[in-house]
């Protein structure tokens, strides 16, 4: 979890607070979940768009065997997502 948090300046604390940073004006937090399969690959993107904040529940089907594995594999999907859709996630 060093690369992350030396990416992003933050990691998962003994608070349980997940990782999150900022790209291109977006929010994105961090949120893998472990399960049967390994973990997940989720994470909440949100903006305020005209005075309104809004999210988006970033959700794929992809799982790794560990939870710093999936952080990277979400960090990567939701830069793809954002530079590919903007704010039209939020439609």
């Amino acid at each position: 979890m060093g690369i992350i948090k030396s990416l992003f300046g933050r990691g998962r604390g003994d608070s349980g607070e997940e990782s999150s940073f900022e790209y291109q004006g977006f929010k994105i937090q961090l949120t893998p979940k472990q399960g049967n399969n390994g973990w997940s690959t989720e994470a909440i993107i949100s903006k305020e768009v005209g005075g309104e904040l809004k999210t988006h529940h970033f959700i794929r089907a992809d799982t790794t065997g560990s939870k710093e594995g999936a952080m990277e594999l979400i960090t990567i999907k939701t830069r793809t997502l954002i530079d590919q859709s903007g704010e039209r996630i939020f439609r």
